[in-house]
């Protein structure tokens, strides 16, 4: 068993050998699939690192990861809510060992700094991970940082049938269809997927513009983004788009991602000229009921735990943020303790996460555009100065 990590765009034949592991690995994550990781590499003009590790010309395990300041983060966190190392199925708990032992003997050679956001604590190597870390020679520290509630049943129909039970629901659900001629769409192909974004970008924008934190689709290179996601997720055949329409007008979206027996709810958002529709929850009463019709029996509802979601999620999957680094990297340490502190302080992480975290995000955005605009004028990028920043992100995401 051979591990390495590696700093150059990975070759066709390593793309080649990656997607048959994801074919075949231990979790199918969509946020790792061929296509959309790929993409993401193209993205990545400098900082890209690859973990592989083979047993002869076989890939056994791959992860993908970009460099932000001064510490690694995984590359799919561009668009995710869970991140995976991807790991063959067939891995026994013996070579899961050995595998995360030659990441952290490569991490350690290679110097490398890392903070792994959005781990999932319930991917099958997650123990063995972290048994590595804590008898390695490096520093490092796990928080429960998020959770994705989940909603599952016995067989597909057991969860439609729960959904459907509620009297509220079927009241909202008729209240749809009989005052607003409402309808509900479920596209599989990649038909009318621009205009189907914008729309989608369109009601998003609407929706947080009253807000402290609006949208992102308010820029044009951040839809490109979405749509070059959706491409890619279709390539791999893991996309299902799910809409309500009123008449020729969508009105409210799901981004749907297929895990096995699983639908991941991602990225959902609904005009709000529709709110009296209660469009969420219409959405959730139609696609468990397509779920039904497809053999799905888990609908996962993705990175936070907004209330909305638990009036059908049961149980929470917790993510974790593991940061780590050599045992000398005292500024990088005193940040991960600081971090942690404010997470585990529930007043100051609801100042954080309502006040200073939107405030610094409008003001970077505010920043960005302006300096943009002021930096190309005198021939420089804008890379140049965001590389200049203070380092707040690492605090502030």
């Amino acid at each position: 068993m051979k591990c390495s990590i590696l700093y150059h765009i990975p070759d066709a034949d390593f793309w080649s050998r990656y997607a048959q592991l994801w074919e075949r690995s231990l979790h199918r994550s969509a946020f790792q699939s061929p296509h959309i990781v790929q993409y993401f590499t193209s993205l990545i003009h400098d900082g890209l690192a690859v973990f592989e590790c083979y047993d002869k010309d076989k890939l056994l395990a791959a992860a993908m990861f970009k460099r932000e300041n001064r510490y690694y983060t995984f590359l799919s966190d561009l668009k995710t809510d869970a991140n995976f190392f991807l790991l063959d199925r067939d891995c026994t708990p013996d070579m899961m060992r050995r595998i995360f032992e030659g990441f952290i003997e490569q991490a350690t050679k290679e110097k490398m700094t890392l903070m792994l956001n959005h781990f999932p604590a319930w991917a099958t190597y997650s123990g063995i991970l972290e048994d590595i870390l804590r008898s390695s020679s490096l520093y490092s520290m796990q928080i429960d940082y998020s959770v994705c509630p989940v909603a599952a049943g016995e067989t597909p129909e057991a969860l439609y049938k729960e959904v459907s039970a509620s009297r509220n629901t079927r009241y909202k659900v008729n209240k749809f269809v009989k005052q607003e001629n409402g309808t509900f769409e479920v596209l599989t192909d990649d038909a009318d997927m621009d205009h189907w974004a914008d729309e989608f970008c369109d009601a998003h924008v609407a929706r947080w513009a009253p807000t402290p934190t609006p949208s992102a689709y308010r820029d044009p290179k951040r839809r490109e983004f979405l749509k070059n996601c959706l491409r890619a997720w279709y390539a791999d055949k893991v996309l299902v788009r799910f809409a309500l329409r009123v008449g020729e007008k969508r009105i409210g979206f799901m981004v749907g991602l297929l895990e096995e027996e699983t639908l991941i709810y991602h990225a959902p958002t609904f005009h709000p000229d529709y709110a009296h529709c209660s469009p969420g929850r219409a959405l959730i009463y139609f696609i468990t009921q397509w779920m039904a019709e497809n053999n799905l029996r888990i609908l996962d509802f993705g990175d936070g735990n907004e209330a909305y979601k638990y009036y059908v999620a049961s149980k929470d999957q917790v993510l974790r943020r593991i940061f780590i680094s050599g045992k000398y990297n005292l500024a990088f340490i005193a940040k991960t303790h600081f971090i942690k502190a404010v997470r585990e302080h529930q007043k100051i992480y609801s100042l954080y996460q309502n006040k200073l975290k939107p405030a610094y995000r409008n003001l970077l955005g505010k920043v960005s555009v302006l300096l943009s605009s002021v930096l190309s004028f005198n021939g420089l990028s804008q890379a140049v100065w965001q590389e200049n920043l203070p380092d707040l992100s690492f605090f502030l995401t």
